[in-house]
Formats: structure tokens, C-alpha cells, sequence
């Protein structure tokens, strides 16, 4: 039994089969939670309005930087409300079309440096 407050499910599965339940669960909770796929083998759920950006936005005050500031990259459906977000939203080569769709900016992959060519791109920093 559970008897702390959840602050997160994950589940996992083979894609299909997650493919036919994300409706199902994001239809009979949709007031409730956040249903996405990060993944096609994890379905997510959190509560409504905690996502990427909810907590983004709470750490940009203690850290003193404005929203403008920000560069955020991610590749799955869980980042998606960050990329849309940020100062510079980046969606990752192998992100889903849907990520690409509201990025700013497209870098390469994870397995081809993406996050490093996104720094020396908008920091100019060299090796």
C-alpha cells in the first residue's frame, strides 16, 4: 500500500500496447494528470501542470536568470513543455516530429554531441 503522496508513474511496456493504453488513461484522467509517452516503451503520468517548465520556472527566480536566458534540449514528448518554454527551445536530432515542430533550433542527436554543438553554437565556446 501507498501512503505517501505520488509524484509520478511510470509504465513500461512493449510500444503497441502502450500505443492503446496512453489514450484510455490521458482520456479518464484529464483533469487530473499529464499523460505523455518519453518514450515508446515508458507512458508517464503526473500530476496536471507538473512538467519540465513548471519546475524550470520555480528554479529561475532562486537562481536569478530570466526566462530569455534559458536554452533547453530534449528529444521526448516530456520535453515539450520546456522546449516551448525556454528563451531557445532545441529539439535533438532523433527527437519526434512533434518535439522538432515547436523547437527554435534542431541539433544533431544525443549520439552525435547535439548538446555540445548547441553550446559552442549560442555560447561560442570552443574546445
Amino acid at each position: 500500500q501507498v501512503d505517501f503522496p505520488v509524484c509520478k508513474v511510470l509504465f513500461t511496456g512493449e510500444g503497441d500496447v502502450l500505443e492503446r493504453v496512453e489514450p484510455i488513461i490521458s482520456e479518464k484522467y484529464k483533469l487530473e494528470a499529464n499523460v505523455f509517452r518519453s518514450e515508446p516503451f515508458f507512458l508517464e503520468v503526473l500530476p496536471k501542470g507538473l512538467d519540465k517548465a513548471y519546475c524550470i520556472n520555480k528554479l529561475l527566480p532562486l537562481l536569478n536568470i530570466k526566462r530569455e536566458e534559458i536554452i533547453c534540449c530534449g528529444d521526448g514528448y516530456n520535453d515539450l513543455s520546456m522546449i516551448e518554454f525556454a528563451g531557445v527551445g532545441v529539439a535533438m536530432e532523433n527527437a519526434r516530429e512533434p518535439i522538432k515542430a515547436v523547437a527554435d533550433y534542431i541539433t544533431a542527436s544525443n549520439d552525435d554531441d547535439g548538446i555540445v554543438q548547441v553550446i559552442e553554437k549560442f555560447w561560442n565556446i570552443r574546445p
